[in-house]
């Protein structure tokens, strides 16, 4: 027979056995909280949520006991005041990391429970786990977070930092660093870098600007060179990492996780994103797909922001190029007028001095006349070189003998209380270079030092030293290929470079010195000498602490010992055995011709031979003209002048149409031919 109170009892524990089945097939889970609030029951311990693990770290415990990353402390301080109310809760969100530093969403709802006698008991309630909808919202935002970034922005390194930040801030990393690709010295370089505010994190984002990769190289150049997004869980323990950075890593901030994705544009790679965490981290399907869309949009805003400042500064070019070709045809014209006026100037001087003599009182007025009329034709001539620059007269050259000619002629004229220091560097490699030119360079900056200084005592330093092509790569300057370099600087100790005119510096007629203390044309020559050297100029300067101006120029082979061979024709076989001996004795290897068939036979057959072509213009049969088209079908780049006692304009155009280099006139003194030999072969 059968009691009420066991029949209640069995009808008790089959209720709970359902309920227990119901809760094992659910995706849910379930707890109950007793009276403190603090775990104490779990079921359905399958569900991902409370998995028994978990369970276990849950039992004893209040739920904001516990590490959530979303809710702060004002908001834990209400959902507290309702629980001490004895409301149940519907919906409360919370976000944690798991084990596999991967986050963590649930919703959580819960009630309070009373016994019979209407004391209150606890609470219990449902998990639900909405990771998946929650992290596809999430991941979702900061696409279009990126989105909008990268359409407000106008600067690449300011949108960069806000794009690393979004990322970091969304899921939960502690730095950003992006490495941009430096082509020309072939390695990544840091460009710009987002953290935490925390000190550790921030002085290793700092330590980063040193760090370069090369491909291959780590994480990074890994992920440069397969064009592959790379993960690591722990880059102190993974081979891929770089020792280096992932040493410092540790050091720093105790780096763990790391994940790395390459940033193309136009299908090359053109930089690196490095992301880093403390905590251990899995890799996350979800976030590498959107990390995909991400680099995408990156890369097609750098692409546009590069086409931007390429087409900026081509704008600016173009307005600098119209800007100096007008300033030059003014100046040309101006000192046209003025050269004239000083040429009639000096020759009345010449006049008035055979007119006065020694002794007279007008002599020493007439000196002054003419020391500043010279002056003045030495000023036209430097206007005159800036709005026509010539094609330097470079050689093999070594720089350390102008550096000291030009010091010998400086200390003498530099005013008293200028110390000039010269420190030549044996290693200094040697250029292709004029030495006027570069002797003009160098007592220009040396007379804008002194003038810095403004009349006070100071210090004028000319050093002379070498980069090396390794050197060269870490040190890019743009628009110069990675290469040895003779480096020239020149500082002072005067006021500095104010910031605001820095970028004019160099334009001609620009001086912030008073009326009557400079043409303005000094910094202007200097970069005209430069540019027409192939080589670059770098300032740098604090104000009230002094300026330095670097000169590179690009480093030279020193050329071969050879005499260079010319070959002279001639129908005149007196003239052809004058020149010969006239050249020969300059240091030349010549061949004399009188036939033009013989000399073209010559150079057909062996054209390498000869370094230049000089030709009579009219002789019997084939013309000098003949000849110089001739040979250039031969070897183009061999170069031919036309040597002829009767030149015109009809002569110098046609030469010019067929590339002919010079049209000496036989009634110039020999010196001109010998001058445009030694141009012409380089001697």
């Amino acid at each position: 027979m059968t009691l009420p109170q066991d029949k209640h009892l069995s009808e008790l524990h089959e209720s709970e056995e359902r309920f227990r089945s119901l809760t094992e097939l659910s995706a849910d889970g379930y707890w109950e909280q007793d009276e403190q609030l603090r775990f104490s029951a779990f079921w359905n311990t399958s569900s991902r949520e409370i998995e028994p693990r978990r369970a276990e770290q849950l039992l004893g415990k209040t739920r904001w006991e516990l590490e959530h990353i979303n809710l702060s402390e004002a908001d834990w301080a209400a959902h507290r005041a309702l629980l001490e109310a004895r409301q149940p809760f519907r919906d409360l969100e919370l976000c944690r990391y798991d084990a596999a530093g991967r986050k963590v969403w649930v919703r959580v709802s819960g009630q309070p429970i009373f016994n019979a006698a209407g004391v209150f008991k606890g609470y219990r309630g449902i998990t639900r786990n909405i990771t998946e909808r929650r992290r596809a919202e999430e991941l979702r935002e900061l696409e279009h977070a990126v989105t909008r970034i990268l359409a407000e922005s106008d600067s690449a390194p300011a949108t960069l930092r806000k794009v690393i930040r979004a990322v970091c801030e969304t899921e939960g990393w502690d730095c950003g660093r992006y490495f941009r690709v430096d082509e020309p010295a072939g390695v990544l370089r840091f460009a710009d870098g987002w953290s935490v505010q925390d000190p550790a994190v921030e002085r290793f984002v700092a330590l980063s600007r040193e760090i370069v990769y090369r491909p291959g190289a780590g994480l990074s150049g890994l992920a440069w060179q397969t064009g592959e997004t790379l993960w690591a869980t722990n880059v102190g323990n993974d081979p891929r990492s770089s020792k280096g950075a992932a040493k410092i890593g540790l050091r720093e901030i105790g780096l763990h996780g790391a994940f790395v994705f390459p940033i193309a544009s136009d299908g090359r790679t053109i930089g690196v994103l490095n992301f880093a965490s403390r905590r251990a981290r899995e890799p996350e399907p979800q976030l590498l797909q959107a990390i995909a869309v991400i680099g995408g949009q990156i890369g097609q805003f750098l692409q546009r922001r590069q086409a931007d400042e390429q087409r900026r500064v081509l704008e600016e070019q173009l307005r600098q190029a119209q800007k100096m070709q007008a300033m030059g045809t003014l100046a040309t014209g101006i000192a046209h007028e003025f050269n004239n006026a000083l040429r009639a100037i000096l020759a009345n001087v010449e006049l008035a001095r055979m007119d006065v003599g020694p002794e007279h009182p007008a002599r020493e007025s007439i000196e002054e006349i003419d020391k500043a009329s010279r002056r003045a034709t030495e000023i036209v001539q430097r206007i005159l070189a800036f709005a026509r620059p010539q094609t330097p007269q470079r050689r093999w050259l070594a720089l350390d003998e102008v550096v000291r000619d030009a010091a010998r002629l400086l200390r003498v004229t530099l005013p008293g209380g200028t110390e000039l220091v010269v420190e030549c560097n044996p290693g200094t490699p040697a250029v292709l270079a004029d030495p006027t030119q570069i002797h003009q360079l160098l007592v220009n900056l040396c007379t804008n030092a002194w003038q810095a200084m403004q009349g006070r005592p100071g210090r004028i330093a000319v050093k002379l030293s070498g980069i090396t092509p390794e050197a060269a790569a870490m040190h890019a300057v743009d628009g110069l290929q990675p290469r040895g370099f003779a480096r020239l600087s020149v500082s002072d100790s005067g006021t500095g470079i104010d910031p605001r005119i820095r970028e004019r510096i160099f334009e001609p007629f620009f001086s912030t010195k008073s009326a009557g203390e400079g043409t303005g044309l000094g910094l202007a020559v200097v970069h005209g000498i430069v540019q027409a050297h192939e080589g670059a100029i770098e300032v740098q300067s604090e104000p009230r602490k002094g300026t330095t101006f670097h000169i590179l120029l690009p480093a030279a082979e020193p050329p071969a010992e050879r005499h260079r061979h010319v070959l002279f024709l001639d129908d005149s076989e007196a003239l052809v055995s004058a020149m010969v001996r006239m050249l020969s004795r300059s240091g030349y290897r010549v061949s004399g011709h009188t036939l033009p068939e013989q000399a073209l036979e010559a150079v057909r057959a062996a054209p390498q031979a000869y370094d230049l072509v000089v030709s009579d213009c009219f002789m019997p049969g084939l013309s000098g003209l003949d000849v110089a088209r001739e040979v250039s079908r031969i070897r183009p780049d061999l170069p031919v002048v036309i040597f002829s006692g009767h030149v015109d304009a009809e002569l110098q155009r046609k030469a010019r149409e067929l590339g002919v280099r010079e049209v000496v006139n036989k009634l110039d003194p020999q010196e001109e031919l010998l001058r445009v030999t030694a141009r012409l072969t380089g001697n």
